[in-house]
């Protein structure tokens, strides 16, 4: 046994956390590196661009970098972490903002974000999207970009596939936007919207479908089949909008039998032109600044009690148009379509001899109670809606409005999980879009 006099034990302290040396190299980041994937119509999308995930102080975010090679994109994120590093999270991540895009690639360079009058600000922003923009024809791919402003917000399609062509006239829209305003950019650049058509308020009927809006062009009756019909329908559209008033002709032009034969830009010109035209149909915004609609809907029932009225509205895209549906319908039907296909449930009408409000609302009633007893045929079918627990919890989120990281947060998983559950809902569904997939929760 030890005589010796046992010392009083005192615990070293630890030494201060600093980057280790496997983290300070660039292989290290190489591996780490990885390229992200998004679901897209129920398929799955790889980005072009790369990725990283970097943690400090109990924080973890994503970063798109700039860098179009692995190596590069590894000197990049090793940048980015060292920045944290040394001054913290509000250097390189803006309230609202993930990516960090390096603006300068020389050795020792801080990395910087592109200004938006950089090209490579818009080449990072671009979206593929798909449109059927001629009757009849294939779905045609291209580029568009969202772009904010003033705290308003579009979408431009750019008219390429080419990412340099698509990004210098996103560059090009934005500037004008910025130097001449809303109005004059929307009247130069043709922008994406959506149109909704109602055809019922109770239950809540519509149509709707993607337009490219411009302010001049052909309006030829391009579906012209009159010869088919009984009658030829003469639509009058009062729209405040002049880019909106031609992408709504052109739709109406695109409808077998349907002519556009007046536009107007004001409830007051509408109501003083239409009871002398020869106008059967009159589509009406249900937006307009300077009557409201059912005021509207009054004053020209007084004066033509027998000419059927259609409203519209328009939103920058399908999800808006979802958020902004009004409550206090007993139901909804919500039917996407083509630019072509927009006066689908007035085709029954052309059979008819008279065009009459009470046989419009007979033949639109028919249509969406086809398409009602269709929905139920499908989601009758075996194997098609046994949807998981977990898949529910992200419907009733999705259907709240939540995006895909708020929906990760709120039930403690990842993105990529989310993208995943997504992917199989929509296959279960039938679906290809989070609108679809939401209002479909909701109808059943």
């Amino acid at each position: 046994m030890s005589k010796q006099r046992p010392r009083p034990f005192h615990p070293r302290p630890w030494p201060k956390a600093s980057p280790s040396a496997a983290v300070a190299a660039t292989g290290y980041w190489r591996k780490r590196i990885f390229k992200n994937s998004y679901t897209h119509r129920g398929q799955r999308v790889a980005v072009k661009s790369w990725s990283v995930k970097i943690q400090h102080r109990r924080i973890r975010r994503t970063f798109s970098l700039a860098a179009t090679s692995r190596a590069a994109a590894a000197i990049e994120a090793k940048a980015i972490h060292q920045t944290i590093l040394t001054q913290g999270w509000g250097a390189v991540a803006p309230p609202g903002h993930r990516r960090f895009i390096a603006a300068r690639s020389g050795a020792g360079d801080e990395p910087d974000h592109f200004p938006k009058t950089d090209v490579q600000y818009w080449r990072r922003r671009l979206l593929r999207r798909r449109h059927r923009l001629l009757p009849g024809a294939a779905p045609l791919a291209g580029l568009s970009v969202r772009i904010e402003h003033a705290g308003i917000n579009h979408y431009f399609p750019l008219g390429t596939l080419d990412e340099d062509a698509a990004a210098a006239r996103a560059r090009e829209i934005y500037l004008a936007v910025v130097q001449e305003g809303w109005g004059a950019g929307n009247q130069r650049f043709p922008r994406e919207l959506t149109i909704a058509m109602h055809w019922a308020e109770n239950p809540l009927a519509w149509t709707y479908a993607t337009v490219h809006t411009a302010v001049e062009g052909p309006l030829v009756n391009v579906l012209s089949r009159s010869t088919d019909y009984a009658q030829q329908v003469n639509v009058a559209i009062m729209e405040p909008d002049a880019s909106v008033r031609w992408a709504l002709a052109r739709c109406v032009n695109r409808q077998a039998a349907f002519v556009c034969t007046a536009t107007y830009g004001s409830a007051k010109d509408a109501l003083g032109e239409i009871p002398g035209s020869a106008a059967n149909l009159a589509l009406v915004n249900s937006s307009s600044p300077d009557l409201a609609a059912v005021e509207f809907l009054n004053k020209l029932r007084r004066l033509i009690p027998d000419l059927p009225i259609i409203f519209f509205t328009t939103y920058e895209d399908s999800d808006q148009l979802f958020k902004a549906t009004p409550g206090g319908a007993s139901g909804y039907l919500l039917k996407r379509t083509s630019p072509e296909r927009l006066f689908e449930p007035l085709i029954g009408v052309l059979e008819d001899e008279e065009l009459s409000v009470d046989r419009i609302a007979l033949h639109v009633r028919r249509y969406f109670q086809t398409l009602v007893e269709s929905l139920s045929a499908l989601e009758s079918a075996p194997d098609r809606t046994k949807l998981t627990p977990r898949e529910h919890d992200i419907l009733s989120l999705l259907s709240k409005g939540y995006l895909d990281k708020e929906i990760a947060g709120a039930l403690g998983i990842s993105l990529w999980t989310v993208h995943g559950h997504l992917k199989k809902i929509f296959n279960k569904l039938g679906v290809h879009t989070r609108t679809e997939a939401a209002i479909r929760y909701l109808h059943k």
